[in-house]
């Protein structure tokens, strides 16, 4: 597998591809190490690592151990480990990760909380799926 710095789309083994050409509409879910290339309407679980290339359009949430995101995500991200925004990427959603780096000419607009290890363990379990964007109210009245 990987360690939590691998960012090289190119010495990584996927177990899935979807191809720059290919469109899903619909959810994937999986426990191995996926590529996208394509487009996907829908929402993304992976319980391994989720690799989002160049010329990636994600509309839908996604949850993966760990994220590499190269291209454009509209949805919800959440990472028990590691989210980087590679220079090319475009994220528009609120995201909850143990990690983020966020390189040089990334886009990020959205809310960012940093959970701890055990609350990020529960992303892949299950237990906080439903994750809805966030408001300003929603916000101030989670603080009272």
């Amino acid at each position: 597998m990987f360690n939590n710095k691998q960012t090289d789309f190119s010495k990584a083994n996927f177990d899935t591809l979807v191809g720059a050409n290919t469109e899903v509409t619909g959810n994937i879910t999986s426990k191995g190490i996926i590529r996208i290339d394509g487009k996907v309407i829908g929402n993304v679980s992976i319980q391994g690592d989720l690799f989002l290339g160049e010329n990636s359009s994600i509309k839908g949430d996604i949850t993966a151990s760990n994220i590499h995101l190269a291209g454009s995500l509209e949805g919800n991200a959440f990472s028990s480990g590691l989210l980087k925004l590679l220079p090319t990427s475009k994220l528009f959603g609120d995201i909850q990760v143990k990690s983020f780096v966020c390189d040089e000419g990334s886009i990020f607009e959205g809310s960012c909380k940093m959970v701890d290890s055990q609350t990020s363990k529960s992303f892949m379990v299950g237990r906080k799926k439903d994750f809805k964007k966030s408001t300003a109210i929603d916000v101030i009245e989670s603080d009272i």
